[in-house]
């Protein structure tokens, strides 16, 4: 029974949806259905029972356990053979944000891959919840995430501290404080600027449900500001360039910034970001499991992680972000 079955069974087992799981795995419902039903013939067992809901039988129970059992011994194989040679292929997954994997991926990769031409990698993108979930199943050999909780299987490096950032146009300062604005601009350039003082001003925010839009709302309500919401999206860099169009204060992360400034060398000269003082920042962390020897690949790509968000903290700094 070849190890990829026992890799289809435990996703159905994750996602106790048939369809689901296919999707996540990129294969057609029927052939999903043709990897349990082999399992099932060759063990001759029956190990989901599929009305009035699918559950697992007391037979799929038993196989969950030694499945994983399998997968880890075989995940264990391959990274000794690995690290014994360095002819040796190896797969290394990776929990990351979408937004992070696409603006600081290329960095970590253009370093791992020239210290592991052999290896493999395989991204698994989604929010921090999801990845933590998988890392503890070991799903994942490492993942980035936010404000992780200690746990003792797990081992958590700090990355940096990401503060919320606030950009505007100057001229949007000029039409709603036509008397003080350069003042307040180059307070707000010094000390940060709290939003409470420009509630008066059309803002452009992520959607609910985001980390940083609750956090705002959170605010909001504390503040008692009724924001004046002009425009909405799950798009950073849709803010960023309507913010610099003057149309409203965008409120985002800093990585959004970062980038814009990698590719622009600069922001528009007009084009002010601000950081918001009266919103906490959040921890980036990096993590991977404490309870199993980590093979030397996967140590190494912890580096090229820390050394590209050194150059990402270091860039916001010299801009004074």
């Amino acid at each position: 029974m070849t190890l990829n079955a026992f890799s289809v069974f435990l996703t159905v087992v994750e996602e106790m949806n048939f369809t689901r799981a296919a999707e996540r795995l990129y294969i057609t419902q029927q052939s999903l259905s043709g990897y349990i039903r082999r399992l099932e013939e060759y063990y001759g067992v029956t190990l989901f029972q599929r009305r009035p809901t699918l559950k697992l039988t007391l037979e799929g129970e038993a196989m969950v356990a030694c499945a994983r059992q399998v997968l880890d011994s075989e995940q264990t194989l391959e990274r000794r053979l690995a690290d014994i040679t360095e002819n040796a292929a190896a797969v290394l997954t990776l929990g990351i944000s979408y937004q992070r994997s696409s603006v600081l991926f290329p960095g970590i990769w253009n370093q791992f891959h020239g210290m592991h031409p052999n290896i493999s990698l395989r991204l698994h993108e989604g929010m921090t919840g999801k990845l933590l979930a998988e890392l503890q199943s070991n799903a994942l050999d490492i993942m980035v995430g936010l404000e992780l909780a200690e746990n003792e299987d797990l081992t958590l490096l700090p990355l940096m501290e990401e503060r919320l950032q606030c950009v505007l146009n100057e001229a949007l300062l000029r039409k709603h404080f036509p008397e003080d604005w350069r003042q307040r601009l180059e307070r707000y350039q010094d000390s940060g600027v709290a939003l409470e003082e420009l509630n008066a001003l059309p803002m452009l925010l992520l959607p609910s449900g985001n980390r940083i839009r609750s956090a705002l709302d959170e605010l909001f309500l504390r503040k008692r500001i009724l924001p004046k919401v002009l425009l909405e999206s799950s798009q950073q860099t849709a803010l960023y360039h309507a913010a610099c169009c003057g149309s409203g204060i965008a409120i985002i992360n800093p990585l959004s910034i970062f980038e814009q400034i990698r590719e622009r060398r600069s922001l528009p000269p007009e084009c002010h970001s601000l950081l918001i003082r009266d919103v906490p920042g959040y921890t980036v962390q990096l993590a991977f499991r404490r309870d199993a020897r980590q093979p030397q690949y996967v140590l190494d790509m912890a580096r090229c992680i820390q050394e590209e968000f050194r150059y990402y903290s270091d860039l916001l700094e010299r801009y004074r972000l």
